[in-house]
């Protein structure tokens, strides 16, 4: 391809939309493979997906071309794969190119230009600048910026050693960035993260406060964190769950990325906020997943932890992988995971592969439902009232009462009568579910009565 081409590439990006060629180089052996869960084909269809989520580009054509143990060479394939896939970029006149890794090296990108001259894409720019397509709020906004800082200290510092001679928009760096010049590079980018933290903080702290300030007892309430990989129906388990107006599903990835919270009553009388965040998805580099850890720390020290896998996806095991996976990188440990989390399948109103679940003796521990039609849904609010009394150490106390009893009203105002009480005379005998902090409470400030059982 010649200049003249670059310049078609140019006016085309003017006017709208990139054409993509989208590439997945599937390693044939070697400690670099994929996890034999993981089908090349899916990777691929995963990647177009990404691809044609965003409204600046569409991908015009995809295929597999693989690589021997791994990806690191310069220019990732042979000279033979590569006169390949230039003459398949230009059969399918695509203005750019996105390779299926999760990070190109600065090396890498400036070699696959000066080969195709269209614009090399990875998967951190693709998810990257679907965060900035998506992003609704200041919080999301300010982890997406947090999570670029890494990327673009990488390709300054290439840009700035002389050993390379790309433009930096070849390696997706704002000319802002590429103008800063030696010592002051750090402190600049130092300072940026800095300020980019402190911003974050306070956002958090104010969107915590207006989600949870509708809740009489948002203190007391169990948190429940609804992870998954991306569009396996977490934000409508939620809606479902909690009847939350506001949410509104889509059928697209990355829907969400801000956490957001969402009271409901359990059978047993607690209050539990449902928290709906951003989905997971496979391959993705460690400091975006860092970058988010704001969004992602109720899911930490969440009282139970929902799974939600889509079983109408042929990859959902590969899926679930991934989401395991990324729950370790954010520091939920496995004793955590066995303990608190829930599994929870969807989508079995439709078609589901051979694979699924139901057929496997060793997944008859999940519960399968349809957030769409509401099968299964009464059984998993039994299990989710079930573990959430077990994590929160929840006890049924039986008080007997006289009519006239300032407890009764108490009772009332706090909403721990879930049941209407049994009538025995001038008694009035209450079954009520407290943790430990409120029988503390209660007890403290009843303590001048005598509980009876």
């Amino acid at each position: 391809m010649g200049r003249a081409d670059v310049a078609t590439t140019s006016s085309k990006f003017a006017n709208g939309q990139w054409s993509v060629l989208v590439v997945h180089p599937k390693v044939r052996w070697g400690s670099g493979s994929a996890s034999v869960l993981k089908q090349a084909d899916r990777q691929l269809e995963e990647a177009v997906a990404l691809v044609n989520n965003l409204p600046n580009m569409i991908a015009v054509d995809s295929l597999i071309m693989p690589v021997d143990y791994n990806t690191k060479r310069k220019s990732i394939w042979a000279a033979g794969n590569l006169e390949k896939l230039v003459a398949r970029r230009e059969t399918a006149r695509a203005t750019a190119l996105m390779v299926n890794v999760d990070v190109l090296s600065p090396a890498q990108q400036e070699e696959l230009f000066g080969i195709f001259e269209v614009p090399i894409f990875d998967r951190y720019n693709i998810v990257l600048s679907t965060f900035k397509e998506f992003a609704r709020t200041d919080e999301a906004r300010l982890q997406i910026s947090l999570a670029e800082i890494p990327y673009i200290k990488h390709r300054i510092h290439a840009l700035a050693s002389k050993r390379l001679h790309s433009r930096p928009e070849i390696l997706h760096v704002e000319q802002q960035y590429a103008e800063i010049e030696g010592g002051d590079l750090n402190e600049i980018l130092r300072k940026r993260e800095q300020d980019l933290r402190r911003d974050l903080k306070e956002a958090t702290r104010r969107a915590t406060e207006q989600q949870s300030g509708g809740s009489k007892h948002s203190s007391d309430a169990a948190v429940i964190a609804v992870v998954g990989y991306t569009n396996t129906g977490k934000t409508s388990l939620v809606k479902r769950l909690t009847g939350a107006e506001s949410l509104k599903p889509k059928d697209q990835l990355f829907a969400t990325l801000d956490t957001t919270r969402h009271v409901a009553k359990l059978p047993s009388g607690r209050s539990a906020v449902f928290t709906d965040t951003i989905g997971f998805l496979s391959d993705l580099p460690i400091h975006l997943i860092a970058a988010f850890e704001a969004t992602l720390a109720h899911v930490k020290s969440a009282d139970v932890i929902i799974h939600l896998r889509d079983v109408s996806n042929p990859d959902w095991k590969a899926q679930e992988e991934d989401v395991v996976a990324t729950l370790k990188s954010i520091g939920v440990a496995r004793e955590v995971m066995a303990e608190r989390m829930i599994t929870v399948d969807n989508k079995i109103d439709k078609d589901t592969s051979v694979d699924s679940p139901e057929s496997s003796l060793s997944e008859s521990s999940s519960i399968r439902i349809s957030c769409k039609t509401g099968d299964g849904m009464a059984e998993l609010i039994g299990v989710i009232n079930e573990k959430v009394s077990i994590a929160t150490k929840c006890k049924t106390i039986r008080l007997r009462l006289d009519v006239r009893s300032p407890v009764i009203e108490w009772l009332y105002h706090n909403e721990f009568v879930v049941v209407e009480p049994i009538s025995d005379g001038n008694m009035l005998i209450f079954d009520v579910v407290m943790n430990e902090s409120e029988i503390g409470r209660f007890r403290k400030k009843f303590a001048h009565l005598k509980r009876k059982n």
